[in-house]
C-alpha cells in the first residue's frame, strides 16, 4: 500500500462516525463494484440475469474470473463496507503499460456523451484540454484590421463611431469560452473599454449583430478585391499563412 493509499483511508477510517458519509460509502459498494463488471457478463458458458442480487453477482463474477475469462478484481464475500475489491496483478499490469491509451479512450467516450447530451454547446472537446495560449497568434488578426482600418474606416460594433485605429482591441463577437475557437469570421476589431465590459457574456444579437456582418463583410470584401501584389504587402505573409483558406 502507498503513502496516498493509506492517507485516503485514515482519512475515511477519521470520518467512520459521519452518518452522511457512512450512507454514500454504502450506496457506492451495493451496486458500483459488480456493475462496472456488466461488459463481461454472460461472455462465458454460464449465463446470469444481470437484474439478480447483489449477492448472486459477485458470486457469479468470482466463479466467471476463477473459470474462463479472468477479470480485473474479484471480491470477498463480506458485506456492506467489510466488502474487499482484489485487484489481478495481471490487469494492474495492463492498465499500467496502456495508461496513456486508456485515458484517451476515457476522454473520447466522455466527450461523445457531453455532446451528445449537449447538442447545442459547440467544441466541448476543447472545454475539457487546457489549451496553450501561445499557439493562438491573435496578432496576426490584430495585423489583418490595422491594414483595413489603414485603407477605410470601420464601425464600432457595441458603441457609436468608428474604431480609432490608433487604440483598439481585436476579440470575439460571440464569446471565445463558448466557442473555444479564434476563427475569423468571429474576430473583430473593438473599443478596449467595450471589450472588457463585454467580457465573457453573449452579445444582444438583434442590436448587434447587423453592424458586426457589416464589418465582416467590409474584411472579406478588401481580402478578395485588392491587387494580389497589393494583399501581400497589406496583409502580411504572416497572416495569410495563417488564414489562407479566405484568399482565392
Amino acid at each position: 500500500m502507498c503513502i496516498r493509499d493509506s492517507q485516503i483511508i485514515n482519512k475515511l477510517n477519521e470520518f467512520s462516525d459521519d452518518k452522511e458519509l457512512h450512507f454514500y460509502k454504502t450506496e457506492l459498494t451495493k451496486n458500483v463494484p459488480y456493475k462496472a463488471l456488466s461488459g463481461f457478463a454472460n461472455k462465458g458458458t454460464e449465463k446470469i440475469d444481470l437484474n439478480s442480487s447483489t449477492g448472486r453477482m459477485i458470486a457469479y463474477y468470482n466463479r466467471l474470473s476463477g473459470s474462463e475469462i479472468l477479470l480485473p478484481y474479484t471480491f470477498n464475500y463480506e458485506k456492506s463496507l467489510k466488502k474487499v475489491v482484489s485487484f489481478n496483478d495481471g490487469w494492474i499490469q495492463m492498465i499500467q503499460d496502456n495508461t496513456v491509451s486508456i485515458l484517451g479512450w476515457i476522454k473520447y467516450e466522455k466527450v461523445k456523451w457531453l455532446q451528445n447530451n449537449n447538442p447545442e454547446v459547440p467544441g466541448i472537446v476543447y472545454k475539457l484540454t487546457q489549451e496553450d495560449e501561445k499557439a493562438r497568434k491573435l496578432e496576426n488578426v490584430r495585423k489583418l484590421w490595422d491594414a483595413i482600418l489603414k485603407i477605410r474606416p470601420v464601425k464600432n460594433v457595441f458603441m457609436e463611431g468608428d474604431i480609432n485605429r490608433e487604440s483598439y482591441a481585436v476579440d470575439h463577437f460571440i464569446p471565445r469560452n463558448f466557442v473555444m475557437n479564434d476563427e475569423l469570421w468571429n474576430l473583430m476589431p473593438m473599443d478596449p473599454i467595450q471589450n472588457m465590459q463585454k467580457n465573457k457574456k453573449l452579445p444582444a444579437w438583434n442590436d448587434y449583430f447587423e453592424q458586426f456582418a457589416n464589418n465582416q463583410f467590409i474584411m472579406y470584401e478588401l481580402i478578395q478585391t485588392v491587387d494580389k501584389a497589393l494583399r501581400e504587402i497589406m496583409f502580411l505573409g504572416a497572416f495569410f499563412y495563417h488564414y489562407k483558406d479566405v484568399w482565392v
